[in-house]
């Protein structure tokens, strides 16, 4: 298994139905299959509800994969690298959304950069109603993965 990620972070996104309920990174993988995806979270307030970690199709948002972490409220007070483990592992040879999304009524925080473009083809997103791409930004991410050796995502050993 390999790991993708870019970790430098220094501000947050913040996250709450009414505001940006998505958030993340848009960028291609080629022709992985995808395991694991993880961001750098935490809460402020006392959130409550589904914090959910999913890969989307940019060409037309539908999701690839996706896998609740967990309740809000059970999310640290200080940034720390939160990891999901997809059930079924995706593969995925494309352009896609990979993204934090929470629609509770407080505060999920999601860690970014924000003061330089660091991964070239690569920027951070978020929505609210529809995608505002921050094209001299980058999301902090980590996603694991395998090489694909089909179409239907089987395993290369």
């Amino acid at each position: 298994m390999s790991v993708e990620e870019q970790l430098l972070s220094e501000t947050e996104a913040t996250l709450y139905s009414g505001s940006i309920i998505r958030a993340g990174q848009r960028l291609t993988i080629p022709n992985r299959t995808v395991t694991k995806l993880a961001f750098p979270i935490f809460k402020a307030a006392s959130p409550s509800g589904d914090v959910t970690f999913v890969i989307r199709k940019v060409s037309d948002s539908s999701i690839i994969v996706s896998k609740v972490w967990g309740n809000a409220s059970a999310l640290p007070t200080v940034v720390t690298w939160e990891e999901v483990t997809f059930d079924t592992p995706a593969s995925i040879n494309e352009e896609v959304y990979i993204l934090v999304e929470y629609s509770g009524a407080s505060n999920v925080k999601l860690r970014y950069y924000y003061s330089s473009d660091i991964k070239a083809d690569e920027y951070h997103v978020a929505y609210v109603s529809s995608w505002i791409d921050y094209l001299n930004y980058d999301a902090a991410y980590k996603y694991t993965y395998g090489a694909a050796t089909s179409s239907r995502g089987w395993w290369s050993k």
